[in-house]
C-alpha cells in the first residue's frame, strides 16, 4: 500500500487514497540545529476529540508543530488511551531532528499491521470532514418514520460513520454522527463467523448493560466497552436466504483503547466509549431503526419528497389492490423469487390468495405505524413494517406485518412477506 499521507502542504488530489504534496521545504532546515531547540509554545485546539486530532493533522501539514504539539498534549491528558493520538506524538517528537514524509514514519515500526490500521483510522476521520452531504441533503434510506419512531441510525460502512437523524414531522433532520469500526473483512454478512458486518435494515431490540455483560460474559465484558444494544440480525429476508450467525450489536470498546481501526471487529459495530453513550441516547428499544449500507446515498429534499411519495404510493396500491379483491393486479405487486414467512413460493401463494379471494364479498385493509426504510448497494431494497388490519365478511385479522421489495425487470415487487418478528 502506498502512503496515506505525506506530511506537508495541502495537495488538491485525492484519488483513491489520499495523498497530500510533500513539504516545500524540509521540516528541518538546518540538521546541525535541532529542531527541539526551536519549538515554541503552542496553542491547543478545541473540541471534540475527532475535531482536535483532525486539528492537529491540519497543524502538523502546515508546519504549526507547536500548536499540534499543544493540542495532542492536551488530547492525551485527557484520553491517555487514544492510540492515533501517541502516534502523532511520536512523530512529533521525531520531526524535531528529521523530516518525515509519511505519517507514522517516526514509529519503530513503520511497516506494522497496528500502524496501518491507525493510517487507515485518520484517513476515514479526514474523509469524513470532508464531506458536507450530511448536512446540507437528506440520506435517501430513511423514507417513511412510523409515528413513534422518534430517531433512525445510519450506518455508513464504507466510510466507518454512524449518523443519527430525527423524525421531524416525517422527514429525516441531522442530530449527529460518529467514526465507528466494522467487520474485520467489510460488509454483506452472510454466515456465522464470517467477521463481517450485515447490510440491510434491523431494530435495536435491547440493552445490555455492563453490570449485565461482567456477570455473563467474564472478562470478555471488556471488549463491549459501555455495553452493548443488540440488533436484529438476522432478520426475516435473511433468514430466508439462509444468512447465519448472531450477536450482531451495536457497543463500545475496551478500557485499553480510544478508539479501534475502521475494519477491526468480528461483524458488529463499535464506537469510542463516550460516542456509544451519545448515540445511546437516540435510542428506543424496539422501534429504533438501524439501517447498514454500503455506502450512504445522500439526495435533495426534493428528490427525498419525490422518493417519500413514490414509497408511499408503492404500499398504498398494494393494500387498495388487495382491498378491492382485485385478485390479479395484487398478485402482480408479488416478485418471482417470492417466499413467506411459512416457506410459500409464488406459485403456492398465488394459488392460496386467489381462493381466498373467490370466497370474499367485501374486505378492509387498514394499515397503521407504517414505515418504510431503504438499503442501497448493487441490489437495492425496501422494507416496510406495519400494523395491519384486515377485516372482511368472513375474518378478521391483526397482526405487524413486514415486506422486503425489490427492484424486477424495472418495477418493485415483493419478495418476502410474514409476521415482523
Amino acid at each position: 500500500m502506498r502512503s496515506l499521507f505525506i506530511w506537508g502542504k495541502r495537495s488538491a488530489c485525492l484519488i483513491a487514497l489520499l495523498m497530500l504534496a510533500p513539504p516545500a521545504r524540509p521540516i528541518v532546515s538546518d540538521p546541525a540545529k535541532p529542531r527541539f531547540l526551536e519549538e515554541k509554545i503552542g496553542s491547543a485546539s478545541l473540541g471534540s476529540p475527532e475535531q482536535r486530532i483532525l486539528a492537529a493533522i491540519d497543524h502538523i501539514r502546515h508546519g504549526k508543530l507547536a500548536d499540534a504539539r499543544a493540542t495532542v498534549n492536551a488530547l492525551l491528558l485527557e484520553h491517555p488511551n487514544y492510540r492515533l493520538a501517541h502516534l502523532l506524538s511520536g512523530d512529533l517528537y521525531a520531526m524535531r531532528t528529521m523530516p518525515l514524509n509519511n505519517i507514522g514514519a517516526g514509529a519503530s515500526s513503520p511497516s506494522s499491521d497496528k500502524l496501518d490500521d491507525l493510517r487507515k483510522e485518520a484517513l476515514a476521520r479526514i474523509s469524513s470532514r470532508q464531506s458536507s452531504e450530511p448536512h446540507s441533503l437528506l440520506p435517501a434510506h430513511l423514507l417513511v418514520f412510523a409515528p413513534g419512531q422518534q430517531y433512525a441510525i445510519l450506518v455508513d460502512a464504507a466510510a466507518s460513520r454512524v449518523y443519527v437523524f430525527k423524525n421531524v414531522d416525517g422527514v429525516p433532520s441531522y442530530v449527529t454522527d460518529h467514526y465507528a469500526t466494522i467487520g474485520k473483512l467489510g460488509a454483506d454478512k452472510f454466515k456465522e463467523g464470517d467477521q463481517r458486518t450485515p447490510l440491510g435494515v434491523y431494530f435495536v431490540t435491547s440493552h445490555l448493560t455492563r453490570p449485565y455483560l461482567d456477570k455473563t460474559r467474564g472478562a470478555q465484558a471488556d471488549l463491549y466497552g459501555v455495553g452493548a444494544w443488540p440488533i436484529s440480525f438476522p432478520n426475516e429476508i435473511d433468514k430466508s436466504e439462509g444468512r447465519t450467525g448472531s450477536g450482531i450489536w451495536l457497543h463500545g470498546v475496551p478500557a485499553n483503547t480510544y478508539a479501534r481501526a475502521p475494519w477491526a471487529s468480528n461483524g458488529c459495530v463499535a464506537m469510542t466509549n463516550e460516542e456509544m453513550l451519545d448515540i445511546a441516547q437516540y435510542i428506543q428499544i424496539g422501534q429504533t431503526p438501524v439501517v447498514i449500507v454500503p455506502k450512504a446515498e445522500w439526495v435533495s429534499k426534493v428528490e427525498w419528497q419525490s422518493r417519500h411519495d413514490a414509497a408511499l404510493s408503492l404500499i398504498d396500491d398494494w393494500r387498495e389492490e388487495w382491498e378491492s379483491l382485485k385478485t390479479q393486479p395484487y398478485l402482480s405487486r408479488y416478485g418471482k423469487q417470492f417466499k413467506s414467512d411459512d416457506g410459500q413460493d409464488l406459485a403456492t401463494w398465488s394459488r392460496q390468495k386467489t381462493s381466498v379471494s373467490a370466497s370474499k364479498s367485501w374486505s378492509k385493509v387498514r394499515l397503521d405505524d407504517l414505515s418504510i426504510f431503504a438499503s442501497g448497494g448493487a441490489n437495492p431494497r425496501l422494507t416496510t413494517s406495519f400494523k395491519q388490519d384486515y377485516r372482511s365478511n368472513n375474518l378478521d385479522n391483526q397482526m405487524k406485518k413486514r415486506q422486503y421489495w425489490q427492484q424486477e425487470d424495472g418495477a418493485w415487487k415483493i419478495i418476502f412477506e410474514g409476521a415482523a418478528t
